[in-house]
């Protein structure tokens, strides 16, 4: 299947935030990881305006279950609870030290696992993997939308253009492709309800937001 060319529709910038990793939204703002020490950020995704900084280890994806974040740091996917940045769980006996993206959707983390190529569907309640869907790419962040499952993939070292993919839940068979522009990395994904699909980035800490294509009838 030939990719389409994205369509990056806002673009937005944050003083002092140099690179971008997991991204999630809860409904009215865009959380994402940033910096080394991987702190969470949350902006308003319409001026760009600073919502809320939180010091909690956040080295790469983050997801939204309805009231809490699930955020990767340490080798661990932790519990936060977005009001004081406190951890008040975590997937037990899972590393997520190779995990590169984080998703919710029906009770259910899923996690994009960057050199294996591969998303993981994991119960959180005792770190089971339920699902693996394999990839051709390296993959980045990972997000639900109106029942369909999107991930990125990464340009760098593999000498083609960063993608959104949209794949089968269940196969993993990739069903649409979206091309960035060459110069683009692209880290974590995350959709919201205005059906753009926001996306980090790691080299230069700007969030873009791609317009989401309708599906074909």
């Amino acid at each position: 299947m030939k990719a389409r060319q994205a369509e990056i529709i806002a673009e937005r910038t944050f003083e002092g935030v140099e690179s971008i990793h997991g991204v999630a939204f809860d409904g009215q703002a865009v959380w994402f990881a940033h910096g080394d020490r991987g702190d969470l950020m949350s902006a308003e995704p319409e001026s760009g305006r600073v919502l809320r900084r939180l010091k909690a280890p956040a080295s790469a994806g983050v997801a939204f279950d309805g009231r809490h974040l699930w955020v990767v740091g340490g080798g661990r996917i932790r519990k936060i609870d977005p009001a004081s940045g406190a951890a008040v769980g975590e997937v037990p006996g899972f590393d997520a030290t190779p995990v590169s993206g984080l998703a919710w959707a029906d009770g259910a983390l899923y996690a994009g696992i960057y050199r294996e190529r591969k998303i993981l569907k994991i119960d959180p309640e005792r770190g089971a993997v339920l699902r693996t869907l394999v990839s051709d790419r390296l993959v980045t962040g990972v997000t639900w939308t109106d029942g369909d499952l999107w991930h990125g993939v990464m340009c760098e070292a593999e000498g083609a253009p960063s993608e959104l993919r949209r794949v089968d839940p269940r196969s993993g068979e990739v069903l649409d492709r979206l091309a960035l522009p060459e110069s683009v990395r692209l880290s974590g994904v995350e959709a919201d309800a205005s059906g753009r699909l926001w996306c980090g980035d790691p080299a230069t800490g700007r969030l873009r937001a791609v317009k989401k294509p309708r599906k074909a009838v």
